[in-house]
């Protein structure tokens, strides 16, 4: 027998039902509760509640009738009476639903019922459609009637209003929980980078990181293979969010578990077995972009691997140069590839500067990059102020320039100092061949400070000897006299000057001498010697004090 709801009775029923969703918080259980209600305040045979199940606008159906609620049934977007209301948000009262075309079956096939009378409404939060539901098969008559309609309608507002208060929660709880998980994940990742300064024998170093989003795809390292050795360099995944982490993590931590064998390997054969490793590992289209940089502190040489990243820049003491290197492709995509090195003295300059292209790439709010000409400038203005005010400066300019833009694109920065201390400037001798093993040992110390190989050591120290016997033999006949050296590194060549108070020769002598470098004549063989190991000489004398330059570029 079934028990008709009286109005007084329904009135109650969306008093207490309205009490009870205001402070509902499981959906599940809140869509039970809305269903059974829905049935007693409509005195319906079924009721039923459809939501979007996914973008594509299908309404999946939860109903009072239980074989409805064991498998899901969808209503495709637009179809059926369901479907028609949520498109239009307009009321659907229908006495015999067996007649009307816009039925849709499915569902009262696979649930027994015979539908007949159909009130469709939408739930409607604004002119935002949530859903619809629908009541059929009233109790007290053949059809619904506009009362039916007006209450549940009304019923409809407050499981409305009850749905986004849930949706805005859970929202809130998932963004939540979101950022939980995101702010563990920047803490997994940031576990792969080294601390932001180091300094190891002398070489220091300072990395700028700065991430497009929460998670990024650049990462920077730093090891000691050997004592006297430093392996460092950049690294820039392709592609965005957590695939990238993962390959950061992925490149990093291959980097530090072959970091051992760089000085048994050379670097560029160590990068192209490390590229052979992450061929293996990595999906295909994927790959990493990156430079390295293996500083020996005991020979003072550097070799750099450059691999799809920017060309190093070095401060030769007056500017900022791009470091002439080998390019090379990135990482990662095919396998048995050769890495070419490039070799070249730590003198080359104090300061180094290896850097993503997020560097580079970033707007202002005008759409010019930074590397247009910001770049140029802001390093013209750094100059070769010491380490760390050099990235501070740089990172605080690149910050300014990206104002009010977002980032496209990770930007990553190492500079690499010498803080090796140079042999001394000057040497003061007198010139007799009992005090020119000074004088000799003095330009060795700077040979080897500037990197070169042992021979062009060996060329150094022989060119400057016979410069310096010369002056004892010719300018001064013998006679002790003073001279003064002075070493500096300039322009990217080791720069000799050497003045004494003697008979000096100009540059047009040097040209005369040369064509017959005969022992009998002043210079004799030895001044021969001197132009061939020095890439620049410069002869000079005002009668008073005579000036040798000589000049020996690294590399």
């Amino acid at each position: 027998m079934t028990v008709r709801t009286s109005a007084s009775s329904r009135n109650e029923i969306l008093l207490d039902t309205a009490r009870k969703l205001s402070r509902s918080q499981d959906m599940e259980e809140l869509l039970d509760f809305i269903l059974a209600r829905s049935r007693e305040v409509m005195d319906c045979e079924v009721c039923s509640i459809l939501l979007p199940e996914d973008k594509n606008g299908d309404l999946r159906i939860r109903s009072t009738l239980d074989p409805i609620n064991a498998e899901p049934v969808l209503v495709p977007r637009g179809k059926g009476i369901a479907g028609e209301v949520y498109e239009s948000q307009q009321v659907v009262n229908i006495k015999d639903a067996r007649e009307d075309p816009r039925h849709f079956t499915p569902a009262e096939d696979k649930s027994g019922l015979e539908t007949r009378a159909m009130l469709t409404i939408p739930l409607l939060e604004g002119d935002r459609c949530l859903g619809v539901m629908q009541a059929i098969n009233p109790n007290r008559a053949g059809f619904f009637e506009k009362e039916d309609e007006s209450i549940f309608e009304t019923f409809g507002s407050l499981i409305a209003v009850t749905l986004m208060r849930l949706d805005v929660q859970q929202r809130a709880i998932h963004e939540a929980q979101y950022r939980q998980q995101m702010a563990s994940a920047i803490e997994i990742q940031r576990s792969f980078l080294p601390p932001p300064q180091t300094t190891i024998e002398g070489i220091q170093v300072e990395a700028f990181y700065e991430p497009a989003s929460a998670i990024g795809g650049d990462f920077y390292f730093w090891h000691e293979p050997e004592r006297g050795e430093t392996l460092l360099g950049i690294g820039d995944v392709c592609g965005k969010g957590l695939p990238a982490a993962l390959d950061m993590a992925r490149g990093t931590t291959m980097i530090a578990s072959l970091a051992h064998s760089v000085s048994a390997l050379g670097l560029g054969k160590w990068v192209a077995a490390l590229n052979s490793r992450l061929c293996d590992v990595m999906s295909a289209g994927r790959f990493i972009a990156a430079n390295f940089m293996l500083i020996n502190q005991e020979r003072r040489r550097v070799h750099l691997v450059v691999a799809g990243l920017p060309t190093p820049k070095v401060f030769t003491g007056t500017r900022w140069l791009d470091v002439e290197a080998a390019g090379n492709p990135p990482l990662g995509i095919a396998c048995g590839l050769e890495y070419r090195e490039t070799e070249l003295p730590l003198c080359a300059g104090r300061n180094w500067l290896i850097y993503s292209d997020g560097l580079l790439e970033v707007q202002n709010s005008a759409g010019e990059h930074f590397e247009d000409k910001a770049f140029e400038i802001s390093l013209d203005k750094i100059g070769g102020k010491n380490h760390g005010s050099i990235l501070g400066a740089l990172a605080k300019d690149w910050k300014t320039y990206a104002d009010d833009s977002s980032y496209q694109d990770d930007a990553t920065i190492l500079a690499i100092t010498d803080h090796a201390p140079a042999p001394p400037g000057s040497f003061d001798f007198t010139c007799k061949p009992e005090t020119l093993k000074g004088a000799r040992d003095f330009i060795e110390s700077w040979a080897l400070f500037c990197g070169f190989d042992d021979e062009t050591v060996g060329l150094v120290v022989l060119g400057s000897d016979e410069v310096f016997n010369n002056i004892c033999r010719h300018a001064y006949c013998s006679v002790d006299g003073p001279a003064t050296c002075h070493v500096e590194i300039r322009e990217g060549a080791l720069a000799i000057s050497v003045r004494h108070s003697g008979e000096g020769i100009r540059n047009e002598d040097v040209s005369d001498l040369a064509k017959d470098p005969s022992p009998d004549r002043i210079g004799g063989l030895g001044l021969h010697v001197v132009l061939e190991v020095f890439d620049h000489t410069d002869f000079s004398t005002d009668g008073k004090e005579s000036c040798i330059e000589l000049l020996k570029t690294l590399g």
